[in-house]
């Protein structure tokens, strides 16, 4: 291996606003001599956390970073609110004191003894009080946002399917650019990121009020009728678009 590629490399991403240790991270990649590889990286920002994804390519028998990817969630913080019956925040205190991982076999697990599968019992009564929090459009917002709060890491996806669409709605990303070895680094990406959330939820916000009727309150029957509308298109252009592979 080439240790002083390494030890540039890693400088540069110190630099960058990275750890000090990401050069032994690297190290552990690159002695399996990839061609590509992605380096997943979690900073901590304040209350918030950064999900960096560093883009490494050999370009000979040099290791490079030509750009990384980074991505927001801002920390999500339930109302004081009641929703078709669920108070918001009872259910995400309540979701916050399961251990959503999954457990290995446990010895003392007896179907006729509740008291060994009390997690189990809880996990089901949150997912039903999801599943009515989610009968909404506003409620299937929260609901939304505590699957990504609560399960993002849990790997769940071959239960509950992949989150990236749940997780489109709340994430803000960007793409930043390594140029003769230097980036804009990853706290003034932060404050941008921060920026551009902040933006979406006021525009957000101005949607919504502009959508609900100035009498009661209500999304508009004609709003409702749109999202219809866009879902049935979009429905028979994937019914269309498998006709036409079918045909081929």
């Amino acid at each position: 291996m080439d240790t002083e590629n390494i030890s540039a490399l890693s400088a540069m991403l110190i630099r960058a606003g990275f750890e000090e240790g990401i050069g032994y991270r690297l190290m552990q990649r690159i002695c399996f001599r990839p061609s590509n590889f992605i380096l997943v990286e979690r900073l901590p920002k304040n209350k918030d956390m950064l999900t960096c994804l560093l883009h490494i390519e050999r370009n000979g028998a040099a290791y490079n970073c030509g750009y990384y990817d980074v991505s927001l969630i801002k920390g999500i913080v339930m109302p004081e609110r009641v929703e078709n019956g669920i108070n918001l925040q009872e259910i995400d205190l309540a979701m916050g004191d399961i251990d959503w991982r999954f457990q290995a076999d446990d010895s003392a697990f007896r179907l006729s003894d509740p008291s060994t599968w009390e997690r189990e019992r809880n996990i089901s009564q949150v997912v039903g009080q999801l599943t009515k929090l989610s009968a909404t459009e506003e409620g299937k917002h929260f609901a939304d946002a505590l699957k990504l709060k609560h399960w993002a890491d849990a790997g769940f996806e071959g239960i509950i399917g992949n989150l990236n669409a749940i997780r489109a709605k709340f994430e803000i990303s960007q793409r930043v650019y390594f140029i003769d070895g230097e980036a804009i680094p990853v706290g003034e990406a932060y404050r941008f990121l921060l920026n551009k959330w902040m933006e979406k939820k006021i525009q957000a916000k101005k949607r919504y009020e502009a959508a609900k009727d100035p009498e009661t309150g209500d999304l508009g029957e004609n709003v409702v009728k749109g999202k219809k509308l866009v879902q049935k298109k979009i429905r028979e252009r994937r019914k269309s678009f498998k006709i036409g592979r079918e045909r081929l």
